[in-house]
């Protein structure tokens, strides 16, 4: 797990309160959305030109819009829901660690006009964004950011030559159907893979004992359904998987003579905890157990470090931000000093995307989907390098396996 000393309050107190009620302000004027036909034009919640330090001047300003769910039409910090809060959350984080990187490059000369809207999270919302004018003939779309409304967006855009680009969303890409579509996120069966790669290329079949623990539900079960079948792609039927619904009685299928693999597919906190106590208890008798989990226990603070670095647990991971290195330290002090809170996922998220896509632009212009395949940046919190698939868009690869280490996850190289 990683520990962050000095994290600042989130999401309370003035510092919010003056970002919603300016977002608030500039986007009072939006026009009432009618889905049935083309919207009026909408207003911007805000509009950034960042600064261009003298002598460097450029001609060509790229346009560059940003659509997320602020939802300044109902969000009151008094009654809402805190799921509402969360979404309202995200979207300021992620914006403004995407002002941030575009500032970055604009430092060094590159124009860039960003409009910010809020997607209030609705359809008709989304719809009258998508209609309008104010999306056609920009360079690059970001968000929207949840799996509905990229699907609602994506169906009645035009965006010509421009890209759309999923930030956040870790579905899978055939879900939207979309050739200029751009995932950023994993999703589920690259977690899938991954750990599947690790598996085939460090292990000898004839030396391990391969335990996959699958309680049968929908999400659980495709996450298997991705290792099971990346198994065989890469090492043909060599591995002997032993299938179980759960822990109970798993010593009569662990060995004594060899290394035990087991790997659980759930996040579910009251399947997990038990079947990772037993574990623990069973590594520390005569058994040796090696442990790999899913993508959201690196989230799970329930679990514990010390019982998960004995079980020499592995999971596959799309967000790991390393507060040694100096980019990082670059970041979170700009961070702290622009906004006087400590970053989130949401602000590292938004940070990296604005950076790579906005140099992108500044390097090809118009042309800059043709080399998004080439161009591999390594950002804040993850690797991007893309790949094409005609009927589903770009799909990022980057992908990492982490492990504890000194009882904290950490890249396993």
């Amino acid at each position: 797990m990683i520990l962050v000393p000095n994290h600042l309050q989130r999401l309370s107190g003035n510092n919010y309160l003056i970002v919603i009620c300016m977002l608030f302000f500039l986007s009072a004027c939006s026009k009432k959305v009618i889905p049935t036909k083309p919207a009026e034009k909408p207003v911007p919640v805000e509009i950034i030109t960042p600064k261009v330090e003298e002598p460097v001047k450029k001609n060509i300003d790229h346009s560059i819009v940003l659509l997320l769910p602020f939802q300044l039409n109902t969000l009151n910090l008094k009654t809402s829901r805190k799921s509402d809060l969360s979404k309202a959350d995200l979207a300021i984080d992620f914006y403004q660690g995407f002002k941030l990187g575009l500032d970055s490059l604009s430092a060094g000369g590159h124009n860039y006009n960003l409009q910010v809207f809020d997607t209030r999270n609705q359809e008709t919302q989304i719809v009258n964004l998508a209609m309008s004018g104010s999306v056609k003939n920009q360079d690059l779309i970001v968000g929207p950011v949840f799996p509905d409304g990229i699907k609602t967006f994506s169906e009645f855009s035009d965006l010509g030559k421009a890209l759309q680009v999923s930030p956040l969303a870790a579905s899978m890409p055939s879900e939207f159907n979309d050739p200029d579509l751009v995932s950023i996120n994993n999703s589920i069966d690259q977690h899938g893979r991954k750990i599947a790669e690790f598996i085939s290329s460090q292990y000898k079949p004839e030396l391990v004992q391969l335990i996959l623990i699958n309680t049968q539900r929908t999400v659980d079960a495709r996450f298997s359904n991705y290792i099971k079948r990346s198994l065989i792609e890469l090492s043909g039927s060599k591995f002997r998987i032993i299938e179980r619904p759960n822990a109970i009685g798993i010593e009569g299928y662990l060995s004594t003579t060899k290394s035990n693999l087991v790997l659980i597919t759930s996040s579910d906190r009251a399947f997990l905890l038990p079947a990772i106590d037993k574990l623990y208890k069973l590594r520390n008798q005569k058994y040796r157990i090696e442990l790999f989990g899913h993508p959201n226990w690196m989230k799970a603070r329930y679990l514990s470090p010390e019982k998960m670095q004995a079980l020499n647990t592995r999971i596959s991971a799309s967000y790991f931000v390393n507060y040694k290195a100096q980019n990082v330290k670059n970041f979170v002090a700009r961070y702290r000093d622009e906004f006087g809170l400590e970053p989130s996922e949401y602000s590292f998220k938004g940070f990296d995307t604005a950076y790579y896509f906005g140099l992108l632009i500044e390097k090809y212009d118009k042309h800059y989907a043709d080399y998004l395949v080439k161009e591999i940046y390594t950002g804040l919190h993850n690797e991007f390098r893309f790949v094409k698939d005609p009927k589903y868009g770009y799909r990022n690869t980057g992908l990492m396996l982490l492990r504890y280490q000194n009882f904290e996850l950490q890249p396993v190289k």
